[in-house]
């Protein structure tokens, strides 16, 4: 069984998130701690892209591994595993792959709602351990509770997929049209009732009045623009990360999808100036 979901996008993604898993297993290997590998939402273990147009002329018929492969290869090696998928198929799948490709690891595979899943991993972490968490939900699967669990474990490196472009459908450029169904939604996804104020600014321009001196009926505010979307977003990681770095805007035909963020929730500065190094060459190359 092969995950369909994603793009040229995902060879991006996959390739920073194997680079750090490098960097982090490497740093840790003469510490103490027990590493602990998670993925809230594994998919299969494999990847079959679903591909624009033109990408067959250029990787025809190309599959590669996803992100349980990376991280189940990865050197030095993690001391456990969590993969997690509500998809019982998905998750036969990552039991499959454990058991005939990497028998020696120990590898746990559960079938749960990420949102339970994420704060019952959270509260099992000991003093002794340290992790690396993937949470890269397709759509609005994330609630923002589950990234504060996250952030209050002080324990975890995160990689968060933020749904962007979600966001940007589901706002509107007239606030006036957001549907009220979308909201309870919006709320959840974003931790709080105040992003209308934020997302939504005064057009630069008055109302036009036209030549009975009646004001048009336009909406008088418009949605912010990609760039201060991201801004706000990164602010909102921030207010309860120790280290939160500058996302990696994932795109398709030029069209924003996903901010691929890294955060660290240890508050130790050394825990995230070394994190901070590392993660910026990442994300330059």
């Amino acid at each position: 069984m092969k995950n369909r979901f994603g793009g040229l996008w995902t060879r991006e993604k996959l390739k920073i998130l194997e680079q750090y898993l490098t960097f982090y297993t490497t740093a840790m290997k003469n510490q103490s701690f027990t590493l602990h590998y998670v993925d809230a939402f594994a998919g299969t273990g494999n990847q079959d892209l679903k591909l624009i147009d033109v990408q067959d002329d250029f990787f025809p018929e190309e599959d590669f591994d996803g992100s349980v492969r990376i991280a189940l290869d990865a050197e030095p090696s993690f001391g456990k595993y969590h993969f997690n998928d509500l998809d019982p198929q998905r998750a036969a799948s990552i039991k499959s792959i454990a058991k005939v490709d990497y028998p020696s690891k120990n590898i746990l595979v559960s079938e749960m709602d990420a949102n339970q899943f994420v704060p019952q991993f959270c509260s099992s972490l000991t003093p002794n351990d340290r992790a690396v968490l993937l949470l890269d939900p397709f759509s609005t699967q994330l609630d923002w509770e589950t990234v504060r669990h996250v952030a209050y474990s002080q324990k975890i490196d995160l990689w968060l997929l933020f749904p962007v472009s979600v966001i940007l459908r589901m706002t509107p450029r007239d606030g006036v049209k957001i549907k009220p169904e979308w909201r309870d939604t919006l709320n959840r996804l974003l931790g709080t009732e105040e992003w209308e104020t934020a997302l939504y600014k005064a057009k630069e321009k008055p109302p036009i009045e036209d030549m009975f001196d009646t004001e048009t009926t336009d909406s008088l505010t418009e949605r912010i623009n990609v760039i201060e979307l991201q801004t706000w977003v990164t602010n909102r990681l921030n207010s309860v990360f120790a280290y939160v770095a500058e996302p990696k805007l994932l795109t398709n035909r030029g069209r924003p999808l996903f901010l691929f963020y890294f955060a660290v929730s240890n508050p130790a500065p050394a825990a995230w100036r070394l994190a901070d190094r590392a993660i910026k060459s990442i994300l330059k190359n």
